[in-house]
């Protein structure tokens, strides 16, 4: 499974770099009618985006795979996961 993500913050932590990640979501659409006719949900829909823009996404890569560049912030990336053997 690939999933696209916007680099929004990077640290250093020990010989690696930590990027802090948001998942790109083209599918979020914020039209007037859909939110007047599911009001619930869309509040519980941005209290759970509120709780995860907290608790950010991240991934530490080496030094030397950041310093291969690509990593800026405002970049988007993909990162593939895949279930092991």
């Amino acid at each position: 499974m690939d999933s696209l993500y916007k680099i929004i913050g990077k640290k250093i932590v020990g010989n690696g770099i930590k990027l802090i990640l948001t998942q790109m979501d083209y599918a979020k659409n914020f039209e007037t009618t859909k939110i007047l006719r599911n009001l619930g949900g869309f509040m519980e829909e941005m209290k759970a985006d509120a709780v995860k823009s907290r608790d950010p996404d991240s991934i530490t890569i080496t030094q030397e795979e950041h310093d291969k560049g690509g990593y800026e912030l405002g970049n988007t990336i993909s990162i593939s996961i895949n279930a092991g053997d």
